[in-house]
């Protein structure tokens, strides 16, 4: 179910120290406060969002076969453009850089994660839904 809803599970989906909680929609999981202040990160996380240097977001996406190991890069045209993190049972979450979630939205492209095609959505719960 949290694969199908696209909510990601700490250690499974974020990876310490380097992920970002605006690339993992912690913002519309309400797991960010912009006005409570002075927490740990707090400086970080309000500059990101407000400079809009988020290229990259947490989406879910289905396959038909085996799901790939998280890790697996998930490319298009031969290009990386993000990585799949948990998975199982035709579900995933993956971390896809912006610009080709927007593409593959508009079947302008297909994403592969090894051999096996990708298609990605945006979770209904999220008000940024476009990405």
């Amino acid at each position: 179910m949290r694969l199908g809803l696209g909510v990601p599970d700490g250690s499974r989906d974020l990876i310490p120290e380097k992920s970002i909680p605006l690339e993992n929609r912690m913002d519309a999981l309400n797991a960010i406060s912009w006005d409570k202040g002075c927490y740990m990160g707090q400086e970080l996380t309000a500059r990101t969002k407000y400079r809009a240097l988020i290229k990259k977001k947490l989406f879910p996406v289905t396959f038909l076969g085996p799901a790939p190991d998280a890790g697996t890069p998930v490319t298009v045209e031969g290009k990386e453009a993000g990585e799949i993190r948990s998975g199982r049972d035709g579900a995933a979450l993956a971390l896809l850089r912006l610009e080709d979630f927007q593409r593959a939205m508009e079947n302008k492209l297909t994403l592969l994660a090894g051999p096996v095609a990708v298609a990605p959505r945006a979770p209904d719960w999220d008000p940024t839904t476009s990405g």
